[in-house]
């Protein structure tokens, strides 16, 4: 059985964290698994045969040059780590790994090295400071090192062609996996609200745009419906505030970090993400897996590739007001329509079963170590 290295930079409750978690599920089978970490944060349940390293027990917001000094130092790590495990294949997921095992191929790690790419790295890094520029000379540089790569979304490739010049045919989409049983088992636990509300979820930071959407609810006609925000983040005091300047503390409820979205996710008459940017939002997908209607911003990159022309669910502009507050009165003025996008959610959410996804990858992760080997 040939050793495989998944390697991350920690199991948090993030998306991309919680697509690894699926994943290995199935990989497990065909795979000894090494899950390989930079942060001691384990958030997922794991499968009892994988076997777990450090190459590192770093802090989230260690300072950045520091980060930056200890790179070539974890590269060196990572390197000697893989050899002693007699690791055949590496699947590295998350920036700051890619760049680690990016250096570890440049010190001499051959081994055939896959990357994932989750997130639109020109909008990602987009600002125009230190942190941005190193970020995309990193990418240009240690990226084209790995023998395949895999954005979860055409809108991520096309980002990795264009503008850090990537070769396409070395890369893939792969859709994230999500474990659509799982979701709906936990759909239907009981919730404790009993109003009609409208849903977001997402960490409270500029990002996800929470106070545009606030303010969209803020203006909408003869609404009966509640607002409730799942998430935690550092704007809640900021959002809190905005809430109770508008007299909506009766109406709008952030909800905090929730270990269960989905029995509300399931329970909403209308699911909202008004995101600035994303790779490709796994609530989203759960959101239609729950069989629910969806308003979301076209961010980049994968929105568009979701829900099509709004064929799946309906899209707004980004950072839209207008267009947010027309499509969530739309809603409440017209059930019916929403109903029709409720009938067809969860045949798009099929697309997305960790069980087909994982066979394809398997399948191609055989093909591209028979070709380099």
């Amino acid at each position: 059985m040939k050793k495989l290295s998944v390697f991350i930079y920690s199991m948090g409750a993030g998306g991309a964290e919680r697509v690894v978690a699926n994943l290995l599920g199935e990989l497990v089978k065909f795979y000894e698994v090494h899950l390989v970490l930079m942060n001691d944060t384990i958030f997922y349940e794991l499968p009892s045969n994988v076997k777990v390293h450090y190459i590192e027990k770093s802090a989230p917001f260690e300072n950045g040059f520091i980060k930056l000094l200890k790179l070539p130092f974890l590269g060196l790590k990572y390197k000697k780590l893989c050899k002693s495990l007699g690791i055949d294949m590496h699947f590295v997921w998350m920036n700051r790994p890619c760049y680690v095992a990016g250096l570890a191929r440049i010190f001499g790690d051959k081994k055939p090295l896959i990357m994932n790419e989750c997130s639109t790295p020109s909008v990602l890094y987009k600002e125009p400071n230190f942190k941005s520029k190193i970020s995309k000379f990193l990418l240009k540089w240690l990226y084209p090192k790995a023998d395949f790569i895999y954005p979860n979304s055409l809108g991520n490739l096309n980002d990795l062609k264009d503008n850090f010049g990537i070769d396409p045919v070395k890369m893939r989409v792969l859709y994230n996996a999500l474990d659509l049983d799982l979701v709906r088992a936990k759909a239907s636990e009981p919730i404790s609200y009993e109003k009609p509300f409208f849903l977001s979820v997402g960490r409270l930071d500029s990002g996800k745009n929470h106070e545009l959407l606030i303010r969209s609810y803020a203006k909408l006609k003869n609404c009966d419906k509640d607002l409730l925000i799942i998430g935690d983040g550092l704007l809640r005091d900021y959002l809190q505030n905005l809430i109770n300047e508008l007299s909506l503390s009766e109406r709008v409820k952030l909800l905090g970090f929730e270990n269960n979205p989905y029995k509300y996710m399931s329970k909403c008459y209308a699911f909202v993400f008004v995101s600035l940017f994303e790779g490709f939002s796994n609530a989203l997908i759960e959101a239609l897996a729950c069989g629910r209607f969806v308003i979301s911003s076209d961010h980049k990159s994968g929105a568009r590739e979701l829900l099509g022309d709004s064929q799946w669910g309906v899209l707004v502009g980004v950072d839209d007001e207008s267009s947010t507050i027309n499509a969530m009165q739309k809603a409440i003025d017209e059930p019916e329509w929403v109903k029709i996008y409720e009938k067809n959610a969860i045949i798009r959410a099929s697309f997305f079963d960790k069980n087909q996804i994982c066979k394809e990858l398997i399948k191609d992760l055989e093909e591209i170590y028979e070709k380099l080997s």
